[in-house]
């Protein structure tokens, strides 16, 4: 992850864990839910504050949360105590290749656009190398973005790589995965002028 993008999330963790908590993801959640089935492990790359491991795991999943930010898994951990053995502070994507076994499942909301394109693509390649055959992979990123900037920042100094729904794809399928279902849908937070892809894959092999 950049730098900046890192430092802003260390400095400001714990009030934008609180603004995730708050969040209207109730739609977000039953599309999550749907697209994994029990008994089943789980990875979530970028948790952020723990709101949708532990909804994972209220559900029955055996769940494994990762963020580069130690200031988020500490708040994960006071948000959602359950977690605490389950998170793991890890920068992506240097330290996820070989650090874990195979995952049934694996899923990332809000968090790959953070990352450059080239960043993207190798995540994707080992996201691919962690999952069981068939095995679904969920992730949720900004479509669109009106703040931010021609050279991929916002004012924050947080990158922000927005692709169409086509380049998205066409990420996924070189990588292995192909499409189960996508839509897109208003943010939960309610800012005007932020959409979300949602979409669900599968491993093809």
């Amino acid at each position: 992850m950049n730098q900046t993008t890192l430092k802003y999330y260390q400095k400001n963790g714990k009030n934008i864990a609180q603004r995730y908590e708050s969040a209207d993801v109730s739609d977000l959640h039953r599309v999550l839910n749907a697209s994994f089935k029990l008994p089943g492990t789980l990875l979530e790359l970028g948790c952020g504050s723990g709101r949708d491991a532990a909804f994972m795991a209220k559900q029955g999943f055996n769940v494994t949360a990762v963020d580069g930010s130690a200031v988020m898994i500490e708040s994960a951990v006071y948000y959602h105590p359950e977690l605490s053995g389950c998170l793991h502070t890890l920068q992506l994507p240097e330290e996820l290749s070989g650090r874990f076994g195979k995952f049934d499942g694996v899923f990332s909301i809000a968090a790959l656009m953070h990352f450059s394109r080239p960043q993207i693509e190798t995540i994707l390649k080992q996201v691919n190398a962690l999952l069981v055959s068939k095995g679904n992979f969920f992730f949720s990123v900004p479509i669109q973005r009106d703040d931010i900037r021609n050279d991929e920042f916002d004012a924050k100094g947080r990158r922000f790589t927005t692709m169409t729904e086509a380049q998205w794809l066409d990420i996924c399928r070189k990588y292995g995965f192909e499409l189960i279902r996508s839509n897109t849908t208003k943010d939960g937070l309610g800012r005007k002028g932020i959409a979300w892809l949602n979409c669900l894959t599968k491993k093809s092999e």
